[in-house]
């Protein structure tokens, strides 16, 4: 039944995109608050924790500021559009799994077993394209295949999470990129030459140093049962490409063309394209059978992010036009017009910082980047949103209690902080100085 609740909450916000009506925006405000306080209850104890936290603190800012209900609702449905894209982005993942896409990338990816270089290459470049698509979800599929090879630990953690860690700067499809953009209001064909650009820089140096590691590794000749790469497994990987480039593509151009909001239009895809999946391949029957799954499995487990999302959301509108927003802002400002190197490594630290206590980075985004007026920093908001996708993606690999840092850990076998700082550690400095370096060039 919650299942339900959280998807037609979704599918009555993309009607309320269109139609504007302030019925329906009260409608969505108490859906809102249902799936919140249905969730709070199964979420973690830390989310759960600053969620109720925020929410409350939300409200006494709302009440003293002498906002009415209205101010009151655009705050709770704030991250509406955010939460619409996460709930639906796996849809996108069902066509993959009925077309047998994942079983050709596994299988193509058993020729480089014994070549470790190929091999990391392999997996990062896999993670890098379909991170943004399957989410975690991309770090699991890959990990079916590898546990099989058993591989060093070590690799393992170095290519998920360079692999992975890329996805967090670039992607529509990804919630990180789709929040910035949303609060600092930008559009996705501007911000893509940046963020694409970057992250095939960072991909290219998370080889570069997994190549000098390897050199003074000794890595065990692998024998397994695997099948053999076919000529039609070729075909299939080449199809993927092209369908995985014409999802950003027609993303990219609808953007362009209608002016829509970007999550808007990947929710919209996000629903199409099973559909047009199955309308020329006439899977229909098994489409039913994604459907159920997805409803009962994917949909439940996003708990943490409802109420992360929500609250967040709300916290962060209620600060608008308060003395510690204004503050906020003054302070951020202020250390721009010091040194924007300085403000850099502010986002950057605050960031790493907040997530490392347990805190989501949708929380931070969310509170900073309603604070932030790039005119007064001094600096374009592409250059704004690049830097928050760098931290966001430092403190996703950094912080112990980060999902993708928990996933990892505990695929591999080995605890939180060796997996992000033993392992990582010189890949993340190098990254943010390069990255920090090149932005402020720009800058």
């Amino acid at each position: 039944m919650r299942s339900y609740l959280i998807l037609l909450m979704c599918l009555l916000f993309l009607v309320q995109y269109f139609v504007g009506s302030q019925v329906l925006e009260y409608v969505l405000a108490i859906c809102a608050i249902i799936a919140f306080l249905g969730s709070i209850t199964l979420a973690r104890a830390t989310p759960r924790f600053f969620s109720l936290l925020m929410f409350l603190a939300a409200i006494v800012f709302t009440i003293l500021k002498g906002d009415g209900i209205e101010e009151a609702v655009n705050g709770i449905t704030a991250n509406l559009p955010l939460l619409t894209l996460l709930v639906l982005v796996p849809l996108l993942s069902i066509p993959l799994k009925m077309g047998g896409f994942f079983d050709s990338i596994l299988i193509y990816l058993k020729q480089f077993r014994n070549h470790p270089r190929k091999m990391f290459m392999g997996i990062t470049s896999v993670l890098f394209f379909l991170g943004p698509i399957l989410n975690l979800g991309s770090i699991r599929i890959v990990h079916e295949f590898t546990q099989r090879l058993q591989l060093n630990s070590t690799f393992l953690s170095k290519a998920y999470l360079v692999g992975f860690s890329t996805t967090i700067l670039w992607s529509p499809y990804y919630a990180a990129v789709a929040i910035t953009l949303l609060y600092l209001n930008v559009s996705i064909t501007d911000y893509v030459k940046y963020g694409f650009g970057l992250a095939i820089l960072f991909l290219i140096i998370g080889n570069l140093m997994f190549g000098f590691w390897a050199r003074n590794q000794n890595f065990d000749p692998v024998h397994d049962q695997i099948g053999t790469a076919s000529p039609e497994h070729g075909k299939r990987l080449k199809f993927l490409a092209v369908i995985i480039f014409s999802l950003m593509a027609v993303t990219i151009i609808a953007e362009s063309i209608t002016h829509w909001s970007m999550l808007v239009l990947v929710s919209f895809l996000a629903i199409l394209f099973p559909l047009l999946w199955c309308l020329f391949s006439n899977q229909w029957k098994s489409l039913r059978h994604y459907l159920m799954d997805y409803r009962d499995n994917s949909v439940p487990i996003m708990n943490n992010e409802i109420i992360m999302y929500i609250s967040a959301g709300f916290f962060g509108q209620s600060l608008t036009g308060t003395s510690f927003g204004q503050g906020l802002s003054l302070f951020m400002i202020d250390i721009s017009q010091i040194s924007f190197l300085l403000f850099a490594l502010f986002i950057l630290v605050t960031m790493v910082v907040v997530t490392y206590m347990g805190i989501h980075q949708v929380v931070v985004v969310t509170v900073l980047a309603t604070q932030m007026d790039p005119i007064l920093l001094g600096t374009s908001k592409e250059i704004l949103a690049m830097i928050i996708m760098l931290s966001w993606a430092t403190s996703s690999v950094l912080s112990p209690v980060n999902p993708l840092n928990l996933l990892v850990s505990t695929l591999v076998k080995r605890s939180s902080i060796e997996v992000g700082t033993r392992d990582n550690g010189w890949y993340l400095l190098s990254i943010c100085t390069i990255g920090i370096a090149i932005l402020t060039l720009f800058h």
